[in-house]
């Protein structure tokens, strides 16, 4: 037997650089999804502030009617401008060995995570994204909800494919 041990350098320059990988983006679709949702949220949450200010006595709230409904107002566009803005910044990628998810609006992450590390993936439509034929693919770990990935924004049809690509691969790896 020639098994010498053997523990070289690794320089950093001859390291992969997964930040250099092309992915993908998000389908265009799920834009309009997490649009569809705000509209849902801000005008239950509207209609209930209406209600509430109609019914209880806020006298405080007649001096700053206005200031309050700018505000209001100027609130449901910094969250769509938030949600283009963090739209257009997810991507994905999946390789022989891991799957790449980046997101982030202020400051970009990455996360990858290597199929032998991967416990279970879940396919999720909720009814918006049923209506658009958009799904999500969630990968849990070990490692716990930190290293967990949730990618929305595939096709039903690409997620599935995914996903069997992924589940072929673990069970490969077992």
């Amino acid at each position: 037997m020639n098994n010498k041990f053997s523990n070289e350098k690794i320089l950093k320059e001859t390291l992969p650089k997964f930040e250099e990988i092309i992915t993908s983006k998000l389908n265009r679709k799920y834009y309009s999804v997490t649009v569809i949702s705000s509209i849902i949220v801000f005008s239950v949450l509207s209609t209930l502030l209406g209600l509430a200010f109609n019914f209880l006595d806020f006298d405080w709230f007649e001096n700053y009617t206005n200031t309050i409904i700018m505000l209001y107002l100027f609130i449901w566009v910094l969250l769509f401008f938030y949600d283009w803005i963090s739209f257009n910044r997810k991507s994905y990628a999946f390789r022989d060995h891991d799957v790449i998810y980046k997101y982030g609006v202020l400051w970009q992450t990455s996360v990858l995570i290597p199929f032998n590390r991967i416990q279970h993936i879940a396919l999720h439509q909720d009814f918006i994204s049923r209506r658009f034929g958009l799904a999500s693919l969630q990968f849990y770990t070990a490692g716990g909800s930190a290293s967990d990935i949730n990618i929305h924004g595939l096709t039903l049809d690409d997620a599935k494919r995914f996903k069997d690509f992924v589940s072929k691969r673990i069970e490969k790896k077992k």
